[in-house]
């Protein structure tokens, strides 16, 4: 009997070499011509492999069903992933905001360690493999059968990924194989993505990057707010401030099921208030009394911003300082405090970083990662109904499951 791996990405590697680790004859399938394929782009590239935050903090980041996690974070913690890579060769450091990287800011270098370690401890790894169905009897799943009509004996971890970058294999597969073993599916929705808007003039400044803006949406105890840095897409914005928001907003559109576009608001000088705002802007106004108004501004915000804001404010560039009166100076203000912006949807599930949603976890032993439906099935990773913001957290969820499903699957027969 083996113990066969369906998913070769973050967690279904690590399920693979942890049931290694512990004597089983390990098969890893997967159905892309390589393993660690969305893995070896994430993070830009980079990737942020984890977060070094106490573990309140790293739970408070973890809106989908964080709970669930704690055993699982036990087993297997932000310092053992750490401790686990170190092991393979790869150097770490840690960055703003305790996210973890790799020293040489390379993700494929990462996914290399974990293929050289697959092949050198003798895990079968078959690539190019698709799943016709699970074999099970009542109570118990004993193996798979291939689409090539091969069956393969042995318990199962189910680690295929969920809905968001499709290309690198995570398509939502899996679900079909939970769900015939009678998991429930919550429905999968994008979640870390860009955001599309109503708003014509975000093509202008496509390619923007703000930095030291506020994001928010909201109103009264239910309104959130995100610092940090963002971007103007050709259809809207992303960056890190708005992905965090971006799961939310996401979850509102889609369950009102409504066409009005939601509000969102940039404030562009979130270190000072209203009152030293408006210092600022008569201090610079004062000091070129006969400057165009579009010059005067460009020590505030990045030039190709200004015509927007002015726009905003049905002013003119060529309107000379010292015609900008206390009415017109307000509303500068006001624009540079609450930028308005109108959401309408998402940049697609090609550009999400993660998946909300998925098989649920209420049908999952938290211990073990084993399936309350049928013994001799495990499942982890994304495709499970548990998501975080961005900052590393995803990936240590993709580890750490994967690292329990693999444990416990390899003594399933003890």
């Amino acid at each position: 009997m083996a113990v066969i791996i369906i998913g070769g990405g973050a967690a279904g590697m690590m399920a693979a070499l942890t049931a290694r680790r512990q004597g089983a004859r390990v098969i890893l399938l997967e159905h892309q011509n390589r393993l660690g394929i969305k893995l070896s782009i994430t993070g830009k590239g980079r990737c942020n492999l984890t977060n070094m935050k106490p573990i309140d903090e790293f739970l408070s980041n973890i809106p989908g069903n964080y709970r669930f996690l704690y055993s699982c974070l036990t087993q297997f913690s932000v310092q053992d992933l750490m401790q686990f890579f170190i092991d393979l060769g790869c150097a770490l450091k840690v960055e703003r905001g305790d996210r973890v990287f790799p020293e040489h800011d390379s993700a494929k270098e990462l996914v290399h360690s974990l293929r050289l370690a697959l092949t050198t401890e003798g895990v079968l790894v078959r690539t190019g493999i698709t799943i016709e169905k699970l074999l099970k009897n009542e109570k118990r799943v004993v193996g798979v059968v291939l689409n090539t009509q091969e069956t393969i004996m042995g318990s199962v971890v189910l680690c295929t990924g969920g809905i968001t970058y499709p290309l690198t294999g995570s398509d939502g597969s899996g679900y079909r194989l939970a769900q015939e073993c009678g998991h429930s599916l919550i429905t999968p929705r994008p979640s870390l993505v860009g955001l599309k808007t109503k708003e014509s003039w975000v093509t202008s400044l496509t390619g923007l990057s703000l930095r030291n803006v506020a994001l928010s949406w909201g109103e009264g105890k239910k309104r959130r707010s995100e610092f940090g840095e963002m971007l103007f897409t050709h259809t809207g914005i992303s960056g890190p401030i708005v992905l965090t928001l971006s799961r939310d907003i996401i979850k509102r559109l889609e369950e009102e099921n409504s066409f009005d576009p939601i509000p969102v608001f940039i404030d562009l000088k979130p270190a000072l208030d209203e009152e030293t705002l408006d210092k600022r802007l008569i201090r610079d106004l004062e000091a070129s009394p006969g400057k165009h108004l579009g010059n005067a501004m460009k020590s505030l915000i990045p030039r190709t911003l200004i015509p927007v804001i002015l726009e905003i404010c049905m002013l003119k560039e060529t309107m000379a300082c010292s015609d900008v009166d206390k009415i017109k100076r307000r509303e500068i203000l006001r624009v540079l405090k609450h930028l308005p912006l109108h959401v309408t949807n998402h940049a697609g599930l090609g550009e999400a970083v993660v998946t909300q949603g998925g098989i649920s976890v209420n049908e999952i032993d938290p211990r073990t990662m084993a399936s309350k439906k049928f013994e001799g099935l495990y499942l982890a990773g994304e495709m499970l109904d548990v998501d975080a913001y961005t900052g590393g957290y995803n990936l240590q969820i993709a580890f750490s499951t994967g690292y329990v499903a693999g444990m416990s699957a390899a003594h399933f027969d003890e």
